[in-house]
């Protein structure tokens, strides 16, 4: 039982740092420095996923990520929205104007693309950092499709179909995008299993690699974000070194989450970002998408650099985070009393 509270802890920390990468890579976008987050940031979430994986009937399986997954989805959504169109009233737009956009915007939630689109015959609005929401959705349904008709096959065979289905999604992505990122899911079914394969052989149990292992992981890391990383949301693998470096940076990063579980301050905030990296993610969606911290220089003129957008960013992100997590509570609170 112990084992298992300390690599659900580690687990919820290495959730955590990646969902703080996501914050710092949408701040620090046009640096160098950001080749190196979004080597691996993404597949992290989508290993960590299959670090967890536990076969569930279908059916409940899409139950369970319709309510975790889409009905925060779309309540962002929703959100972003009203939050444009109020935003643009006060800037003075249009009626017209301000329907075009809302509009827009409408349509880009259906897609849920995570940057403008091109792949139709006319550009759909990117929705923004939550198509990851449907991505995950898609992900994890394949993959319980896969375990739940594969029960009987040899582990070889079942990796085979995997990277079969992976590859296809990939393939399908540079000609179409398909709306709620499906092609992404099944893409990202290989993170997932090579998560689960994680899992089984205890890859961070102290001792399993030797030291050379980890420097050779960092080598690739370091390669792969020389040579421009993947990125699952445009559908864009340079060369298959990427796919390792994805996979490399996210064992450092297990490694390192291990590590840092050990310290009880930075282990319970790590730990906080990880098990609300969901209401985090689509926070900041609302944030990118809505505010401009450039505000501050024009109305107080102080100074705005990368650091002081960061810092505002995170402040921000927690305070809202908790105050849903109070609300939350109330609910909770009163739905018992009735």
């Amino acid at each position: 039982m112990e084992k298992t509270k300390q690599r659900i802890s580690w687990i919820d920390v290495t959730k955590g740092i990646a969902i703080y990468l996501v914050i710092l890579g949408h701040s620090l976008i046009g640096l160098k420095v950001n080749d190196y987050i979004f080597a691996f940031h993404m597949p992290l979430f989508f290993i960590a996923s299959g670090l967890l994986f536990r076969e569930k009937s279908i059916k409940k399986t899409i139950a369970g990520n319709i309510k975790k997954l889409l009905v925060p989805y779309y309540i962002t959504s929703v959100c972003v929205i009203l939050g444009r169109a109020v935003s643009a009233y006060l800037q003075g737009w249009t009626v017209q104007n301000i329907q075009n956009l809302c509009l827009n915007t409408m349509i880009g939630a259906v897609f849920g693309y995570g940057v403008d689109g091109s792949k139709w015959f006319f550009t759909v609005w990117m929705i923004g950092a939550i198509w990851f929401l449907w991505a995950f959705f898609w992900s994890d349904i394949i993959i319980h499709v896969v375990f739940h008709y594969t029960k009987s096959w040899q582990e070889w065979q079942r990796a085979f179909l995997i990277i079969g289905i992976s590859a296809v999604s990939y393939i399908v992505g540079q000609y179409i995008w398909i709306p709620t990122n499906l092609d992404v899911g099944g893409f990202a079914i290989l993170f997932v299993y090579i998560g689960y394969l994680l899992q089984k052989i205890r890859i961070w149990e102290k001792g399993k690699l030797p030291w050379i292992c980890w420097i050779l992981c960092v080598i690739v890391w370091v390669y792969a974000s020389h040579t421009g990383g993947i990125n699952m949301v445009i559908r864009v693998v340079p060369n298959f070194v990427v796919l390792f470096g994805a996979v490399a940076g996210s064992v450092m990063t297990m490694k390192l989450a291990i590590q840092l579980d050990k310290i009880p301050g930075i282990s319970r905030c790590l730990s906080w970002f990880g098990k609300n990296s969901m209401k985090i993610l689509c926070v900041h969606l609302f944030e990118i998408l809505i505010f401009s911290w450039d505000f501050i220089e024009v109305k107080c003129h102080v100074p705005v650099t990368r650091l002081t957008t960061i810092i505002l960013r995170t402040i921000f992100i927690v305070v809202v985070v908790l105050c849903i997590n109070g609300m939350q509570g109330i609910y909770k609170k009163q739905k018992k009393q009735k």
